[in-house]
């Protein structure tokens, strides 16, 4: 009897526990908004393929699938990039040592394991992407693969990941053809976003040893590089569909806007106020080019 906790002690402990997850959840859910763009290109991609006549239940189990392993990615990320994370001074729980690594770690695999089981339940075809996608998590943090940190597996990696959100609508109802557009486009800006972000973080990385864009290319070369992508968007898009009025003009302002961004961070390159907000600004233009594609398709 002298070795046993005694019960009301037991229960005490796995109530703080729950508390530290649950802080933990709600932590990485208000931390890690650009997960966001990837349910809205998942559900994007439903309304395409649906033409327009969504099932409720089908777009919740979706989103709630697509976003519980996006999250669970990024929770990952963070457990094993803690030094770059500490060299950069970036502000996450872990980097500043106020929450447990295996905290985090477990966190990440409830989601993985819960956002699998809903994608499970839509159909097969929604399942082997959700296990691709977990696959290409794992490889991209792992310290044994660890691609985040491989030039150029790193942006090709977050590049697939977008393309396979804006995929899943249309292996949920069985409509691929519909929405490779959209998947395309989706790839294509990750190639912005993501070397954005390296730039950002470009004094960790080089410390820690990662090879990036900026850091294998240099940031001139990498700016050099997104440049183009807007107005390789807008051409695809009025070349590939038979695009309306709105669409083109959502288009159009999204890319001259995302294009203006990059010039604005190529000439203030150093400042990571100025680098963090465009970063954010170009999500709403990778999402509005999204929409401009769901306002083209013959339904709406």
């Amino acid at each position: 009897m002298g070795d046993k906790i005694p019960i009301i002690y037991r229960h005490s402990w796995n109530n703080q526990q729950f508390t530290n997850y649950l802080k933990c959840l709600l932590y990485y859910m208000k931390q890690r908004s650009q997960v966001y763009i990837f349910v809205a290109s998942a559900l994007l991609s439903l309304a395409v393929a649906s033409r327009g006549m969504v099932e409720p239940i089908l777009a919740i189990k979706l989103a709630s699938g697509t976003y519980m392993i996006s999250l669970a990615t990024y929770a990952y990320n963070d457990v094993t990039d803690t030094i770059a994370d500490r060299v950069n001074k970036v502000d996450r729980v872990l980097a500043r040592g106020r929450m447990d690594g295996k905290t985090v770690e477990r966190l990440s695999i409830a989601l993985f394991s819960t956002g699998m089981i809903l994608l499970v339940h839509i159909n097969v075809y929604t399942a082997i992407i959700a296990l691709l996608c977990t696959a290409l998590a794992v490889v991209y943090s792992h310290p044994k693969t660890n691609l985040k940190d491989r030039f150029p597996y790193k942006t090709i990696v977050n590049a697939s990941g977008a393309g396979l959100a804006a995929l899943i609508g249309g292996f949920a109802v069985g409509d691929i053809s519909s929405v490779m557009v959209l998947a395309i486009v989706s790839f294509l800006f990750l190639f912005i976003l993501a070397p954005l972000g390296d730039i950002q973080d470009y004094h960790g990385d080089r410390v820690a040893g990662k090879r990036t864009f900026p850091v294998v290319l240099g940031i001139n070369a990498t700016m050099a590089m997104m440049l183009p992508i807007p107005s390789i968007v807008t051409l695809m898009l009025w070349i590939s569909m038979s695009i309306n009025m709105l669409s083109m003009v959502i288009t159009s302002i999204a890319n001259v806007v995302s294009t203006t961004i990059i010039l604005v961070v190529y000439k203030k390159v150093h400042d990571r106020a100025v680098v963090r907000i465009s970063r954010h600004i170009l999500r709403l233009m990778y999402v509005m080019n999204q929409v401009s594609i769901m306002l083209s398709s013959k339904t709406w």
